[in-house]
């Protein structure tokens, strides 16, 4: 588990080493900043309590029909990860604060990210639900 966490993180600071300043470069760079913070934060809250599996594993099923169906906004997201038993998960790169609203936190530079906006709600979503289904993975 602890390698694959290592080429996620890996692979998102050289991701987001290139410049995002299109619409399409950001949205690569909310994803892979969502998929960082989910990957890794879940799996250190289920080393830290295995019993948290089961709402981790309805949260990742419950994105993945949100995304398939093309029914993910901000408020769909914020209510999936609010049912989370924690407040946040972070890795180097980004930290994915859940308490009250949710907000994606660029480590590297700092700055909140607005999920209000369909492609990069759509963009963090994906992420969160792979970093999810990495860190649920067996």
């Amino acid at each position: 588990m602890k390698t694959i966490a290592s080429l996620a993180l890996c692979g998102t600071v050289l991701l987001l080493s290139s410049c995002a300043t299109t619409p399409e470069g950001q949205a690569r760079q909310i994803r892979a900043l969502a998929y960082s913070a989910s990957s890794i934060g879940t799996s250190i809250a289920l080393d830290a309590h295995p019993e948290y599996r089961p709402a981790f594993q309805i949260a990742h099923d419950s994105l993945a029909v949100a995304v398939d169906r093309g029914e993910i906004s901000g408020e769909v997201l914020r209510d999936i990860l609010a049912k989370l038993p924690v407040k946040e998960l972070a890795s180097r790169t980004a930290r994915l604060a859940i308490e009250g609203g949710t907000m994606l936190f660029d480590t590297i530079t700092g700055k909140p990210v607005d999920l209000n906006s369909a492609p990069l709600v759509l963009a963090a979503a994906t992420g969160i639900r792979d970093g999810l289904a990495v860190a649920l993975a067996p």
